[in-house]
C-alpha cells in the first residue's frame, strides 16, 4: 500500500498527547519524518521514544508556541537539518471552561494567545521557508466551537479563538496559494481526549453523545486520515477549506 506522506518533513505542534500524538504516529506511518513539538519536555521525550520503539521516524523539539523567538529558532533548525519543511500542523491549544460572564480579560488573552496567536506565529515562520521552496501544506486545527459558539464542550472565548483560525486560514490560503503553498483547516468535534473530558460531569458528557448521529465521540486517530490527505499531494487542489470531522453533529 502506498504511503502518501513518503519523504515529507512535517512539523506538528502539541504533539506529545491527545490528537497531536495520534497525528504524529499516523503521519509517521504514512512515511513522513515527523518533528514533534510540545512545551512539556518530559511528555515530549516519552512520546517520541514510544514512536521510535515502533521504528517510526520521529524527532522532538521542546517548543512554547507563544514564544516567537523559540519558533523562529525551531524552524531554522529544522530547515537547516532537513533542507525543507513540507508540512505544518498547528495542533497546540488549550480549552476554556470559563463562561463569558465569569471571565476576565486575562482569560481572553490567554486563550487567544495560545490558540490563535500561536497559529499566526507558526504559519508565518513556516511560510517563510515554504514560499522559498515554492511548495508546502499547512493544516490548522480549529473546532466545531467555531461553528456553534462553543456549546457544551467549549465557551465563547474558546469559540472565538477557533473561529479566528478558520478566518485566518482562508485569508492566508489566498495569499500563499500563488506560491504553491496550500493552507486548510480541520474542525473536529467531541474527540475523546483528556483535555476535553477533565472537569466535565457525566450529564454534560452524555449530552454531547446524544447529539452525534453516529452515537459516540470521536477517537484522536480518526483525524489522521483527513490531516494526512491535506498534507499529501492528493489534495493539491484543496485550498482554504475547512473539513468538519464530527460524526454528523453539525447537521443539527
Amino acid at each position: 500500500m502506498e504511503r502518501i506522506l513518503e519523504k515529507k518533513v512535517i512539523v506538528i505542534t502539541g504533539g506529545a498527547r491527545g490528537i497531536g500524538f495520534s497525528l504524529c504516529k499516523g503521519c509517521s506511518k504514512q512515511g513522513a519524518t515527523i518533528i514533534m513539538c510540545d512545551i512539556d519536555k518530559q511528555k515530549l521525550e516519552d512520546a517520541v521514544n514510544s514512536l521510535r520503539k515502533e521504528r517510526l521516524d520521529c524527532h522532538s523539539i521542546c517548543l512554547d508556541v507563544t514564544n516567537e523567538e523559540m519558533i523562529q529558532e525551531a524552524f531554522k533548525k529544522i530547515n537547516s537539518k532537513y533542507g525543507k519543511i513540507d508540512g505544518l500542523v498547528n495542533n497546540a491549544g488549550i480549552i476554556s471552561k470559563v463562561s463569558f460572564l465569569d471571565s476576565a480579560s486575562s482569560d481572553f488573552d490567554k486563550i487567544i494567545n495560545v490558540n490563535l496567536r500561536s497559529v499566526y506565529l507558526c504559519c508565518k515562520e513556516a511560510s517563510y521557508y515554504m514560499v522559498k521552496q515554492k511548495k508546502g501544506s499547512i493544516v490548522n486545527i480549529s473546532s466545531i466551537a467555531a461553528r456553534n459558539g462553543g456549546g457544551l464542550m467549549g465557551t465563547s472565548i474558546y469559540a472565538a479563538s477557533k473561529g479566528g483560525i478558520i478566518s485566518f486560514t482562508k485569508g492566508i490560503a489566498r495569499e500563499l496559494a500563488p506560491f504553491n503553498v496550500r493552507v486548510n483547516a480541520i474542525a473536529p468535534a467531541s474527540i475523546d481526549t483528556p483535555m476535553t473530558t477533565i472537569g466535565r460531569n457525566p450529564e454534560q458528557y452524555a449530552a454531547t453523545i446524544k447529539k452525534i448521529p453516529l452515537g459516540r465521540r470521536g477517537k484522536p486517530e480518526e483525524l489522521v486520515g483527513p490531516v494526512s490527505l491535506l498534507l499529501s499531494d492528493y489534495s493539491s487542489f484543496i485550498v482554504g477549506a475547512t473539513i468538519d470531522v464530527n460524526g454528523g453533529i453539525y447537521m443539527y
